[in-house]
């Protein structure tokens, strides 16, 4: 099984293309996103063919580091594009994929080397399930609001003054286990502008990442629905900044980055 490695603002995958789906793709993640006994990875994805009479160029199925199964990644959809293309599996620009929410557009904008190429990933209709106020958290993680918002994987968004000056694991850990067995992704939000915000993430199943597309969807929805940011909103990452688009379908653009190709006997 040949793996391509790729990252989308620092929000690493492997990726391959295989007929089906292997027969333990959760433990494949776990042994090769770790870092010292496998390859190192945020995430495993695995294309298969599309389903009969669809439009879709091929199926996107996500394997969190843990072997947790996740709906959706922003990051995850813009680097499996990469791999699309590098596989020569594209016929255009601008096509589909199958994922466990619903079939997700996909655009490659520009080709910038042989290694780097912009893309734009459609990532659907978002909502807000329930808004949080302060006086719901525990006083010294500093949250100013929150929010769970629902971009088809789910997320709690907190606002905060300082998104350094919070204990993000702790907070996060905590707020996983009310949310168990299900898991949410947690981010940290600070508003710097109405077009720029701030984020840092700790994804269920993973844990403290550079980056999360679907959580800068998630966080620039939420501020946009305080009456805090416009319609297009850059969100700033510790692994880089995408830009977040807010129609009736939000989407997710940025660079996406090709980083090694590996060879192992799974698969």
């Amino acid at each position: 099984m040949e793996l391509t490695r790729h990252h989308g603002l620092g929000n690493v995958f492997l990726i391959s293309f295989l007929d089906d789906l292997p027969e333990d793709p959760a433990g494949l993640a776990q042994k090769y996103c770790d870092p010292e006994k496998g390859i190192g990875a945020d995430g495993l994805i695995i294309g298969t063919p599309s389903s009969e009479k669809s439009n879709a160029v091929n199926r996107f199925h996500l394997f969190n580091k843990d072997g947790g199964r996740a709906e959706l990644s922003g990051n995850g959809l813009r680097c499996f594009a990469q791999a699309l293309s590098m596989a020569s599996k594209l016929e255009d620009i601008t096509f589909y994929v199958e994922t466990d929410v619903g079939l997700r557009m996909l655009k490659i904008e520009e080709l910038l080397n042989e290694n780097e190429m912009l893309v734009t990933a459609e990532i659907g209709e978002a909502s807000i399930s329930e808004n949080l106020d302060s006086d719901q958290f525990e006083q010294e993680f500093k949250i100013l609001r929150a929010a769970k918002v629902d971009v088809g994987n789910p997320h709690l968004v907190a606002e905060v003054r300082d998104i350094d000056g919070v204990d993000l694991e702790q907070f996060a850990v905590r707020e996983n286990e009310i949310a168990s067995p299900i898991g949410i992704n947690v981010h940290l939000l600070e508003i710097d502008d109405p077009s720029n915000i701030r984020i840092r993430t700790w994804e269920r199943g993973v844990g403290l990442t550079e980056a999360c597309g679907t959580g800068a969807c998630a966080s620039a929805f939420a501020a946009s629905k305080w009456g805090q940011v416009e319609a297009r909103v850059n969100v700033h990452m510790s692994g880089g900044s995408g830009i977040v688009d807010m129609g009736q379908s939000i989407k997710l653009s940025g660079l996406t980055t090709f980083i090694d190709r590996h060879q192992v006997g799974d698969g």
